[in-house]
């Protein structure tokens, strides 16, 4: 539900744009009323609504103002829908000039003022998109940052772009959290924006950049000394156990969930994130032993005395026994795969047998394979979920979910090896014109069905097309009414819905961008 607030100094008018629209069947909730723009700024601050409509003429503080005081001091900034008399229309032109995005005469009427909301819920659920499809680019660029610095890779191109992506200052000491998920097979899905919300809040990032998902039901949060909030892991750590104190599974959805609090790392980049990922991975293999601790930080568990360092667990397996799967995993031979499943499970039994350090590096495991994963975008679901699992309960069937996790990764990596990239592209853009009339095509909903990520969804349109999604988008649904002007005698309402637009006016507005003339026109001309 969107959130208008109503302004204007006279009683009658706020009177009756409560009454003249069905507000919840429209789409929106009359958040708050004001009869002036000076009460009317502290309240639009607090409630951040989606829409303003306001008068022009106030006293104290005109609409002009007010929208000017907004646009200087609130992001995101909200609609403004304006209200003029017929004698005002100098007035609106200089509001539409500061950014609003319509005007209403009085008195006023019903079908213009639904109309009018109708055409801004079109655009704010469009700006919406469009925003959400820029974040996903840069939290998948954020991503692929921090898996290439853990991966060994330290060029200067990438550390520019990673101090540009996170707003890094020079050598800012960094902390690192890690939010572990584990969805509930009987639940479905994680809520990726439920995380996204949970650390946002828990640790005051401003910059979303910072908090992205590493997949396979685990999320990063990056902080840093250049940011307004960096908090002790104290304090972190409170938030965090509030925030499981309140949750209940059914609410989350989740069958249990981890967060993990590095130290603060070196400053400077690729240093600090490596050093935060390498306590991190600690505590991870420490909270599999103890599942009952919601909360780890590592300032708090490295003194204690069953807390596993990485000298030890190298000690107990080397590092080349996780490198001969990861290895295998991303290689071309299935029987590798088997193979290295099969020797990892032998010098297990030989060099560690059946007691906690076994779990430890099963666990390791786990984790080896899902980073392999996560860096190709590729989420391992309920075989990696079982594999766990099994861990828990010490199942004789562990190695068989072993070669099923990694097996299922192996040929997802596999699947397109036989197709050229050129192929993929041209798959996904007939795809795109396939379903372009559809009214809830989304970027999200075509990554998804490819398996790939948005930003290479997103250029790969570019690369093929020219276009950004949403202009490409438009540009095959405009050529689709031209077609239908051109082909029958249909009403231009009609051709607006066949097209995918539910919003007469947005349709319009694109069809004379795209062809430079009204569609009232281009029908009397070509039909």
């Amino acid at each position: 539900m969107l959130k208008v607030i109503i302004v204007d100094d006279e009683p009658s008018v706020l009177e009756g744009l409560r009454l003249f629209v069905d507000w919840n069947k429209e789409g929106y909730e009359i958040a708050g009323e004001a009869s002036d723009g000076i009460s009317a700024y502290p309240m639009i601050r607090e409630i951040k609504p989606d829409l303003i409509i306001c008068d022009i003429r106030m006293p104290g503080l005109t609409g002009l103002e007010l929208i000017e005081k907004i646009n200087a001091g609130l992001n995101p900034i909200p609609k403004f829908l304006m209200l003029s008399g017929y004698n005002d229309f100098s007035y609106a032109r200089k509001a539409l000039e500061l950014g609003a995005i319509g005007y209403l005469t009085k008195p006023l009427d019903s079908d213009e003022l639904s109309t009018e909301l109708g055409r801004v819920t079109e655009m704010i659920e469009n700006n919406r998109k469009s925003n959400l499809e820029h974040l996903e680019m840069l939290r998948y660029a954020a991503n692929q940052i921090y898996n290439d610095f853990i991966g060994g890779k330290h060029s200067d191109k990438l550390i520019r772009k990673a101090k540009f992506i996170f707003g890094l200052p020079e050598n800012a000491n960094i902390r690192m959290i890690r939010y572990i998920t584990t969805p509930d097979n009987d639940r479905g899905t994680i809520n990726t924006s439920d995380a996204y919300d949970l650390l946002l809040t828990v640790t005051g990032i401003e910059n979303e950049n910072c908090v992205f998902y590493n997949g396979n039901g685990i999320y990063i949060a990056l902080l840093h000394e250049g940011m307004q909030h960096f908090p002790s892991y104290k304090i972190l750590a409170e938030r965090f156990v509030h925030h499981f104190r309140q949750s209940t599974r059914e609410s989350t959805a989740l069958q249990s969930s981890w967060a993990l609090i590095s130290a603060v790392g070196s400053p400077g980049l690729p240093e600090g994130i490596s050093y935060c990922d390498r306590q991190i991975d600690q505590l991870q293999t420490w909270c599999m032993l103890h599942p009952e601790n919601k909360v780890i930080c590592y300032e708090t568990f490295e003194a204690s005395p069953d807390f596993l360092d990485e000298t030890k667990l190298q000690a107990v397996l080397p590092e080349q026994a996780y490198d001969q799967i990861a290895s295998a995993i991303q290689g071309n031979d299935e029987k590798l795969v088997n193979l290295a499943v099969e020797d990892f499970f032998t010098n297990l039994n030989q060099n560690v047998g059946q007691g906690s350090f076994s779990s430890v590096c099963l666990y390791r495991l786990a984790d080896v394979v899902r980073k392999t994963a996560s860096v190709y975008g590729i989420e391992v679901g309920t075989a990696l979920l079982d594999f766990i699992n099994s861990i828990s309960v010490r199942s004789p069937n562990c190695k068989n979910l072993v070669l099923a996790m990694c097996t299922h990764v192996f040929k997802k990596l596999n699947s397109n090896h036989d197709k050229p990239i050129v192929m993929l592209e041209n798959e996904i853009i007939e795809y795109i014109k396939a379903n372009s009339r559809r009214k809830n095509i989304s970027i999200q909903g075509i990554g998804a069905y490819f398996s790939i990520p948005v930003m290479i969804i997103s250029k790969t349109i570019k690369k093929k097309t020219g276009y950004k999604f949403n202009d490409y988008i438009n540009y095959l649904r405009i050529e689709y009414a031209k077609t239908l002007f051109a082909t029958e005698d249909i009403k231009v309402t009609t051709v607006c819905d066949e097209a995918g637009y539910s919003d007469y006016g947005y349709f319009t507005r694109k069809f004379k961008e795209f062809t430079g003339v009204l569609p009232s026109e281009y029908k009397k001309k070509y039909s």
